[in-house]
């Protein structure tokens, strides 16, 4: 690494230019080696919940259970901007909205809330508009218009093949930055689904609008949409023949990269990458080239020869580009014995089942309690980088699966939230169940590759994940929509209790102010007179 810096002072060495040399420098291994802790930013009073950088790397934004939001200038670890988001519940996730100048914040809560703050330095102004995303339902605000349109409800088959479909309570949701028409949603099940908005922009232009029907546009808009265009899933999580789910895992954060693959982690299971659409799981690589052919300026100039000369000269001809296809053959070879071993030396971090979607695995980290995020680090996305149940921060090579960092993120709990820098090699920002947000640089003046103890936590790990999992098999997940119907059956129950009780208080109050007449009344009358009950029954 420090080679190619000189090289780069000095202007000298192949590729030494400021584009080849700051990937080099910015991809480098040692730079994750060398990743530890910088700096803390400490002012929140509660879990911080969202970390995010802005758009141009110089600020910071977090949001916290104490529902603050607070920008922080994070290379010196002061806060530039903090105010009270206006949510009544916890703050989940805080923005900057791009190609805003970093003055524009979005932020959503457990509150079902959306809120926009805006302003310079010392005064903001909010505006805040219902959303709900725990029933599936996905909603695009255009803020030049200030206007939400409902793109769809998001829902999944119930575990009983002949029981309807009901709405999908959502952990997730990112935009593909190759192609911004594409997003990605997932949450109560195993499946991430990949949405095209054209369809529904082509649904929203088909002239019912013009007649005024804006309900009839607004179901034809949702429509268009209710079908994904990808629907990805490890096959030994996929439902079965009969539409049955194969098991309880599901999907806590899925993101795109910059080259459209998905990386998805799921609860009590492993991390997953999906391959980009219209790709497949490259096989070919460890063919041999096939032999070039001879150029058709070579083959011209043999034309008026006679057929031995004409063999001789191709043969001097191609003798070059013999020995480039020996060359080749040599590398592919080596290339494949290097992929062969470190594949054997590997397989226990790589999924047993890798299949023409799936392309790589992570393993070793622990996904139960709460919902962790995930995410791509490196210029070129070349690492995949989550949070753990056991407080450490992994650090995974995006192509072969094999860890090359733990961090020690959190001492009370989870690290649930992963930031990389837009541009800054090696730069991260993680939150958890601490009060605090922690900046990691690569800034260690040795490098430390995970070793022994890395090993036997992520055995542990492995271990105490398929505890859980065997334990949240017997167990019913209570999703919002759940709570909702038992308490609509509670109070079903509880009405007809309510009735019987106000006609056995009326029928008692009514037999005692007719046993404080009858003490005035002759006996006799008093077998003639009717019982109150009777007339309370009829």
């Amino acid at each position: 690494m420090f080679r190619d810096v000189l090289e780069r002072q000095a202007g000298v060495g192949s590729g030494s230019g400021p584009s080849s040399c700051n990937q080099r420098f910015g991809r480098s291994l040692d730079l994750i080696h060398r990743l530890q802790l910088d700096r803390k930013l400490d002012k929140h009073e509660g879990c911080v919940n969202t970390v995010s950088f802005t758009q141009d790397g110089e600020r910071l934004v977090s949001g916290s259970d104490d529902l603050y939001v607070n920008v922080w200038n994070w290379q010196t670890g002061e806060t530039a901007l903090g105010f009270h988001s206006g949510h009544r519940n916890n703050v989940f996730q805080a923005k900057t909205l791009p190609e805003s100048a970093n003055k524009t914040i979005v932020t959503c809560a457990a509150d079902g809330q959306p809120s926009t703050a805006a302003g310079l330095t010392n005064w903001l102004w909010n505006q805040t508009s219902p959303i709900a995303s725990s029933d599936g339902t996905v909603i695009s605000f255009d803020m030049r218009s200030k206007k939400s349109v409902k793109l769809l409800v998001c829902k999944t088959q119930s575990r009983q093949a002949d029981a309807a479909a009901r709405p999908l309570s959502l952990n997730s949701i990112h935009c593909n930055p190759c192609r911004p028409w594409q997003f990605t949603v997932a949450g109560g099940d195993a499946y991430v689904r990949v949405y095209d908005r054209r369809k529904a922009e082509a649904a929203s232009c088909s002239g019912e609008e013009e007649q005024g029907d804006a309900a009839a546009s607004t179901r034809s808009f949702a429509a268009a949409l209710a079908t994904p265009v990808r629907k990805l899933a490890p096959k030994h999580m996929q439902n079965d023949e009969a539409g049955n789910a194969a098991g309880h895992a599901h999907v806590t954060c899925a993101n795109f990269s910059r080259q459209g693959e998905i990386v998805a982690t799921y609860n009590d299971e492993k991390i997953y990458l999906f391959a980009p659409e219209g790709s497949t799981q490259d096989r070919s690589r460890s063919r041999p080239p096939p032999a070039p052919a001879a150029s058709p300026a070579k083959r011209a100039k043999t034309g008026n020869l006679d057929e031995e000369a004409r063999e001789e000269q191709l043969r001097e001809a191609n003798e070059p580009e013999e020995e480039e296809r020996q060359t080749q053959q040599a590398d592919a070879d080596e290339m494949a014995a290097e992929r062969s071993s470190t594949s054997a030396a590997m397989e226990h971090w790589r999924s047993s089942l890798i299949d023409d979607e799936v392309i790589q695995s992570y393993s070793g980290h622990l996904n139960s309690d709460t919902v962790k995020g995930v995410s791509f680090m490196g210029l070129a996305d070349e690492y995949v980088v989550s949070g753990s149940d056991c407080g450490h921060v992994y650090i995974w090579s995006k192509h072969d699966g094999r860890l090359q960092k733990l961090l020690k993120g959190d001492r009370k709990g989870a690290v649930n939230c992963l930031e990389p820098h837009p541009y800054l090699p090696a730069t991260l920002a993680t939150s958890g169940i601490e009060h605090d947000i922690k900046i990691w640089t690569p800034t260690a003046e040795q490098a430390r590759p995970p070793g022994r103890e890395a090993e036997e936590l992520m055995a542990r790990n492995t271990s105490q994940g398929a505890r859980d999992s065997r334990v949240r098999v017997n167990q019913v997940m209570l999703t919002p929509q759940i709570i909702a119907q038992l308490m609509r059956m509670q109070a079903m129950h509880r009405a007809p209790r309510r009735r019987d009780e106000s006609r056995e208080d009326q029928g008692d109050s009514e037999e005692e102010d007719s046993e404080e007449e009858d003490d005035e009344e002759d006996p006799a009358d008093l077998r003639d007179a009717p019982d109150p009950r009777d007339c309370i029954i009829s």
